[in-house]
């Protein structure tokens, strides 16, 4: 009897041993896997989105820096007032405004000074087109203004003048 419990003991110490052992396996495994994921996240996941998102930020200054004009703006007044009557008199009779030239050459503004006969000219046969209705919205007005930025640089083109318009814009604008 002496001798069978002796065997229980070393029964129970040799499952014991194999059962701790089971378990050390488990939690190394855990622990080492939980390890090799980090370090994937952090080798190639956050160091790699980190210097892509900075790579990112230095490339948009820079795209930025290409974009940004070097020379200030120059704004040139089209007077007197633009006055066009609308053809489709339903609502509106006739559309009043005046427009500001941008440009960042100052050749470009000379040239619309010496041609501002034909290009007044052209940009009122532009505005003779229009429908009340499309100009009564801000997207015709935007259009209109678009439209008028192209016509002048196309005038300028056409007479051997310098072109080089980038935007035109409203000082006033009366719709009756």
């Amino acid at each position: 009897m002496a001798e069978e419990s002796e065997d229980q003991e070393s029964n129970n110490e040799g499952g014991n041993s194999t059962m701790k052992i089971v378990i050390i396996a488990v939690v190394l495994s855990i622990v080492l896997s939980g390890g090799i994921a980090g370090g994937m996240m952090f080798f190639l996941g956050g160091d790699d989105s980190e210097q892509t998102a900075s790579e990112d930020a230095e490339d948009e200054e820079e795209e930025v820096a290409e974009a940004e004009p070097t020379e200030p703006p120059i704004y040139h007044s089209m007077d007197p007032k633009f006055v066009a009557s609308f053809r489709d008199q339903k609502k509106a009779r006739f559309m009043q405004f005046s427009v500001e030239i941008m440009s960042r050459d100052d050749d470009v503004i000379k040239s619309i000074k010496q041609h501002n006969p034909a290009v007044r000219s052209n940009l009122l046969l532009l505005v003779d087109n229009q429908q009340s209705e499309k100009m009564s919205t801000r997207e015709g007005k935007e259009q209109l203004l678009v439209e008028i930025t192209e016509d002048i640089n196309q005038t300028l083109d056409s007479l051997g003048g310098t072109s080089g318009v980038e935007a035109a814009y409203y000082n006033s604008f009366v719709i009756q």
